[in-house]
């Protein structure tokens, strides 16, 4: 692993520095945590009773499920360490870590299907009890930047992304668009066309002038770490998954405290976050 290709693409992928055995042990034990299936879900008339509540991701130490679990064999492994350090200099600072889980589609009750074809929505902790939302649960993911959330503050952090079971593709696995972060910061939706092949994209600043990008479909194994800027584009497709194992992984932000220069600065060079989110968008233009 080369840290110069981070600078270059803006994400790089550790496959064989954390303990596999430790990361299925974790899995097991969140799989053994509750009964993961429809019953997660509100009635339809329990969610209409407040169809828009206004905090339902786990936040730092605020119904986390990642509190109850010691994650010091990642935290604490010194080549991650290392590797954090060298992007983001020695005082670092993890500003959330949490459980994200794939949602396979016989989960999900009748109503929620039919609210998200009218309006599409990655997180779908709405819908879900107020008791399991120490997790956040997702059905898909549009190509986003991290840092849509983080309005008005310094972008100089990035997302560390691990896989604690086997991820194949019908398992909703991470897409990354690779050299997206050169375009820097812009706001979401973004200005995003298929490419004629599968593994690329055609990606726009102001919906006039597209370029082509690599997107890379992230199939890992348990253990496989991913690192990327705040500026990266990534999504995932709905999970295929009917039966078996479905995908839990570890998300983390972390960002650059230590004031001296480290490669986070020289990779987001000149590039800042402005607005996240786009106030009014010609939605006809951007699929035209």
């Amino acid at each position: 692993m080369n840290l110069e290709d981070f600078k270059k693409y803006g994400f790089i992928k550790i496959s064989n520095l954390l303990n596999k055995k430790k990361c299925l042990e974790l899995y097991n034990h969140l799989k053994e945590e509750r009964k993961w299936d429809s019953s997660l879900f509100l009635a339809k008339e329990e969610y209409l009773k407040n169809p828009d509540p206004k905090k339902t991701n786990p936040g730092k130490n605020i119904q986390n499920l990642i509190s109850k679990y010691d994650l010091s064999f990642i935290d604490k492994n010194p080549d991650i360490i290392k590797i954090l350090t060298t992007i983001l200099g020695k005082n670092y600072e993890i500003m959330l870590s949490k459980f994200v889980v794939a949602v396979p589609d016989n989960w999900m009750p009748h109503y929620v299907k039919k609210l998200l074809k009218i309006e599409a929505a990655a997180n779908i902790n709405p819908y879900i009890k107020r008791k399991y939302r120490d997790v956040t649960y997702f059905r898909g993911l549009d190509y986003h930047m991290d840092s849509v959330d983080w309005e008005g503050h310094n972008n100089k952090f990035i997302t560390m992304y691990i896989y604690l079971n086997n991820v194949d593709s019908y398992m909703s696995p991470l897409n990354v668009i690779k050299k997206s972060h050169l375009n820097g910061h812009t706001p979401f939706p973004h200005y995003i066309k298929d490419f004629p092949k599968k593994n690329f994209l055609n990606y726009s600043v102001d919906n006039i002038k597209f370029s082509k990008f690599y997107k890379e479909k992230l199939i890992g194994k348990t253990g496989s770490c991913y690192i990327w800027t705040s500026n990266t584009l990534h999504g995932t497709a709905p999970s295929k998954k009917v039966s078996g194992d479905f995908r839990i992984s570890l998300r983390y932000l972390i960002k650059k405290v230590d004031k001296s220069s480290s490669l986070i600065d020289k990779v987001l060079e000149g590039t800042e976050i402005k607005e996240t989110r786009n106030k009014k968008i010609d939605y006809k233009k951007i699929l035209k």
